[in-house]
């Protein structure tokens, strides 16, 4: 009888936990368009959406967080006519969130120490500001055909690195006040097996 309450406890578990993801990539999705600023040479745009990212990286951690970061940004770049995005989008974003949460939960510090946090988001932003770096220089290069040579698209894709600064800057800002906000507030069922 034991096991099968166990069993009917890991579904249970299983299921809130995939119902949590759910609702943190729409969470994600929804930040990125809710303010979306497009960039001055039209191909990309400036949005809120990174501080979910970092607010999912303390929540769920390192895989989980990774997987909700690229689902929701990747479904923010389709339904905002960015579809030349998702690819670089999908791996950028769920590298973001996997940095952060691996710094976030290094050694002892579980993810909540601010300092420690503060840092982790400052490394995570530094790697999708370069990720999107070569992302733009592929883009208008190779896909939008806006750079005649590799100096030009250079020059175009670093136009885009000051406002990718300020995004995960604002984000980490953001990010910050929600965890200190909601620190003890939620209930995020982790990957460990539960016992009843």
């Amino acid at each position: 009888m034991k096991n099968t309450i166990t069993e009917k406890g890991i579904n249970n578990s299983k299921t809130l936990e995939l119902t949590q993801m759910g609702v943190m990539i729409a969470i994600i999705c929804v930040a990125t368009l809710a303010i979306k600023v497009p960039t001055v040479m039209g191909i990309g745009y400036v949005h809120l959406g990174d501080s979910m990212i970092f607010l999912a990286a303390i929540l769920f951690g390192k895989k989980r967080g990774a997987i909700t970061a690229a689902l929701g940004m990747t479904l923010a770049d389709l339904i905002a006519g960015y579809a030349y995005y998702m690819p670089f989008t999908f791996v950028i974003k769920g590298i973001m969130a996997f940095i952060a949460a691996g710094i976030a939960y290094r050694g002892e510090y579980n993810g909540k120490n601010l300092l420690n946090n503060l840092f982790a988001f400052i490394i995570a932003g530094i790697w999708m500001v370069f990720g999107y770096f070569v992302a733009k220089i592929i883009l208008v290069k190779y896909v939008l055909f806006r750079a005649d040579s590799t100096k030009e698209a250079i020059t175009l894709a670093s136009a885009s690195v000051p406002n990718n600064i300020g995004q995960f800057v604002v984000g980490i800002i953001i990010a910050l006040f929600l965890i200190k906000l909601l620190n003890g507030r939620l209930n995020i069922v982790n990957n460990k097996k539960i016992e009843l």
